[in-house]
């Protein structure tokens, strides 16, 4: 790392990195990728995370960078949305159907069997001859 080079964002999570880094590439930025380990002490802070990567440019590209981030941090969060609003679509479909199959009734069976089957007064009867 040199004087000139300035931090342009860190993060933990792995696949988040790798789609900057990719990005960083493909419009030709170079950048440092630094790992620094996390004490044990302030794993809270970074969700338990061992590891941080912290990736710096050069200060004559930092502009640049900057730009590509905060166009990848907009696609990203779009991204994030969209898998939430299905996971609450598929959340909801399952309940629903949940709720649907309790609504409905097993065929074959009357409640008027089921009720002598389970008669609680035969129970209490038989129950006091032992």
């Amino acid at each position: 790392m040199t004087s000139n080079d300035i931090e342009l964002f860190s993060t933990t999570d792995f696949n988040a990195k790798d789609k900057v880094v990719s990005a960083l590439v493909r419009h030709r930025v170079s950048y440092l990728e630094r790992w620094e380990k996390i004490s044990l002490f302030r794993r809270r802070e970074y969700g338990g995370a061992k590891e941080l990567c912290v990736i710096y440019v050069n200060a004559n590209q930092y502009k640049k960078a900057k730009k590509i981030l905060d166009e990848f941090n907009e696609a990203y969060a779009d991204e994030k949305k969209a898998r939430r609003k299905k996971r609450r679509a598929e959340r909801e479909a399952e309940e629903a159907a949940i709720a649907a199959a309790e609504a409905m009734d097993v065929p074959g069976y009357e409640d008027d069997e089921l009720d002598s089957i389970f008669d609680d007064d035969e129970a209490d009867e038989n129950i006091d001859k032992i």
